[in-house]
């Protein structure tokens, strides 16, 4: 099998205990990063993780990760991401993330956020 999947976290705001946030005040982005560096430090995700905002949470990307689908889905397990993904991705044995606005009103794309390097 080859290893071509990349990792994809979905953390949705008020979707855990972890993620929990006041009604106005919705900026995890320190415990997303923590995240973000405990799986890239851990396992060999490559040199980077990208850090996203959308418009419910935060994704978080691992470009330079090349995966067996059963080691993306272990991972996807492994990580304090959000459930309902994680059950979907695995049942469909496909992974992916939005990258365009919502069908919503107000909704926009997710954007950016934060390049976090995992090598020291």
């Amino acid at each position: 099998m080859s290893k071509e999947n990349r990792l994809f976290i979905d953390i949705d705001t008020n979707s855990s205990w972890l993620w929990w946030t006041a009604p106005l005040w919705d900026d995890l982005l320190e415990l997303v990063r923590m995240e973000a560096v405990r799986l890239g430090r851990t396992y060999p995700l490559g040199r980077r993780a990208n850090i996203m905002r959308s418009d419910n949470g935060w994704y978080i990307r691992y470009d330079e990760a090349r995966l067996t689908k059963a080691q993306e889905e272990s991972l996807m397990h492994e990580s304090k991401g959000h459930f309902g993904h994680i059950r979907f991705s695995t049942e469909i044995h496909d992974t992916t993330l939005r990258v365009l606005a919502k069908a919503r009103k107000g909704s926009s794309p997710p954007r950016l956020r934060e390049v976090v390097m995992l090598c020291p």
